[in-house]
């Protein structure tokens, strides 16, 4: 099996280290013992003479990536990582995990529904207390979500290496619209419990909105802003993440020089190289790699 021949490369990697530290320190006594000093003393100078075990073993295994974490790179979780099923993947599980044990998961469908559009609207009688208690307002979100996911659209169209690139709108579709449900899901699971019932402080429950308007529309944009980067660092052909990345250029300078960062498809799809001005992704026509 592969994992243990990898697992099994790794350990003999760590083991190399203490060999070759053994190795060099009884060299280094016996050189001592010869000039007839004693086995203690000619122990103590080869110390000396070495430095710092943990010190040297810490910088070699980096080199020798036999670290800790680089046990990882044995795991099936970095191919994990890097499969374009992982996101929608992680999007639908948390969708599953808040609304299946949610009692009321019937009305939060039927208010996350709202979001299609040409849909007769619901409309709210009262805020607070909430009537009735299974509608929840959906213009804050509805505004929100279909605003951002329009500026996503536009910004994935304007990416020159992303056109006629049917995969990669596939991909979009996949992930945007589990992403677009799973907000609308929160808004409609949260909100009610901030405007069931009236507080006994207007003033406190006035606040406490206006706090979750305001986080809510923070967190939408993180999540589409982490999206469209997830989007950016894959391959545009086989949708796994880009990796071995280079930096070249100078931060400092954007017209002369600018800082420009470099990375492959390490399934030989091609190069993607992305500036402060410009993100490309040469294929490599060369030799037919498998998808």
């Amino acid at each position: 099996m592969k994992l243990p021949r990898e697992l099994s490369e790794w350990l003999s990697r760590r083991r190399r280290f203490r060999e070759e530290w053994d190795f060099h320190r009884e060299m280094a006594i016996s050189e001592f013992e010869a000039l007839g000093l004693s086995r203690t003393e000619a122990t103590r100078l080869a110390e000396r003479r070495l430095g710092s075990y943990f010190a040297h073993r810490r910088s070699a295994l980096r080199q020798l990536r036999a670290q800790i974490t680089d046990l990882l790179d044995v795991l099936p979780w970095c191919r994990i990582r890097s499969s374009a099923l992982l996101v929608p993947a992680v999007v639908l599980l948390t969708l599953a995990a808040i609304v299946l044990p949610n009692p009321h998961r019937l009305e939060v469908l039927a208010n996350t529904g709202s979001l299609v559009p040409f849909l007769p609207n619901r409309h709210v009688d009262r805020f607070v207390p909430l009537t009735p208690s299974n509608l929840v307002p959906m213009a804050f979100p509805d505004v929100m979500l279909w605003g951002l996911t329009l500026i996503g659209l536009a910004r994935v169209a304007a990416t020159p290496k992303f056109r006629r690139q049917w995969r990669i709108w596939a991909f979009t579709a996949a992930t945007l619209v589990p992403l677009v449900v799973l907000s609308a899901a929160l808004w409609t699971t949260a909100l009610p419990l901030l405007m069931k019932d009236r507080w006994h402080s207007d003033a406190l429950q006035g606040l406490a909105l206006v706090t979750f308007c305001f986080a809510y529309s923070g967190w939408a944009f993180l999540v589409f802003k982490v999206w469209y980067r997830d989007l950016l660092s894959r391959c545009p052909i086989c949708l796994r993440r880009l990796g071995m990345a280079e930096l070249r250029g100078n931060s400092a300078d954007l017209l002369i020089a600018p800082l420009e960062r470099e990375t492959i498809c390490l399934y030989g799809h091609g190069v993607n190289l992305e500036s402060h001005w410009s993100q490309t992704f040469e294929v490599d026509r060369s030799t037919k790699w498998p998808a």
